[in-house]
């Protein structure tokens, strides 16, 4: 995997966690700090808690799709048919793949700090329901959780929602259809983090550059609402963050870390 850099868009350190958001708790406002937090699906008057998915696990989840990428951009993968270049060009082909990777280093205790005593096995395609209800069967990419999840809940964990970026949709597709489905509350609508992970080629590259460029010239409503600058949430994975406000029914503050690949 070619390393992909930071072009010339000024980038931000991570700096202080969240920031202090009003909730009612029994007729008044408490002040709470929103940040990789989980909301009760079914107590839903609590404020939110600290989710059991902080920010090194975030880290480690992160240096594990990588490690399973550079696995599979190999082209031998062992489990798998004969891997053709075509399918760099097929979403759920990567997607699947990488589970599989993902799942085997967990098997084989080969991950590093990314280990089956820590982690479930991760699941494709799983479902899940909207803030509203409306629906049933969203399915992020991939979902990540810890073997002693605290709140022994299907909606505490991280959803990884995975998207091509290239020549054909640029990063219409990433954002129209991919972190607009986070923004909106149809995925992960009670924790206040989730994933977007980019398979791009050249000249999309630079998650930076690409999505500032993007959000510039973009008019649709679903751009719009997505529209946040990106901070960098770890340098040395090249992973990057952007802050969000939701609407009514979801938590209303969400961090989508950016992590991007190349095919």
């Amino acid at each position: 995997v070619r390393p992909i850099g930071t072009g010339s868009t000024l980038v931000a350190v991570e700096g202080t966690v969240g920031s202090a958001n009003p909730h009612r708790k029994n007729g008044s406002l408490a002040s709470v700090s929103n940040e990789f937090c989980f909301f009760h699906s079914r107590k839903p008057g609590r404020l939110p808690i600290p989710s059991s998915l902080g920010p090194r696990h975030l880290r480690i989840i992160a240096q594990a799709i990588r490690s399973a990428w550079d696995e599979l951009d190999s082209f031998d993968y062992r489990k798998s048919e004969p891997f053709h270049p075509s399918h760099l060009h097929d979403e759920d082909e990567l997607s699947t793949k990488l589970t599989e990777i993902l799942n085997d280093m967990l098997a084989e205790n080969r991950g590093s700090k990314f280990k089956k005593s820590v982690f479930h096995v991760v699941v494709r395609d799983g479902k899940q329901s909207t803030a509203d209800l409306s629906s049933h069967d969203q399915m992020p990419d991939l979902t990540f959780r810890l073997n002693n999840d605290a709140f022994l809940d299907d909606e505490s964990a991280l959803f990884v929602e995975a998207k091509c970026v290239d020549n054909q949709s640029g990063c219409g597709e990433y954002v129209r259809n991919g972190l607009h489905r986070f923004v909106s509350g149809r995925y992960a609508p009670r924790v206040t983090f989730g994933m977007m992970l980019g398979y791009t080629v050249d000249p999309y590259q630079d998650v930076v550059q690409n999505l500032s460029s993007y959000y510039k010239s973009a008019t649709s409503a679903e751009a719009i609402a997505c529209s946040a600058p990106l901070t960098i949430f770890d340098p040395k994975l090249l992973c990057y963050r952007s802050d969000h406000s939701r609407g009514v029914g979801a938590t209303p503050d969400f961090t989508a870390l950016h992590l991007w690949v190349v095919r």
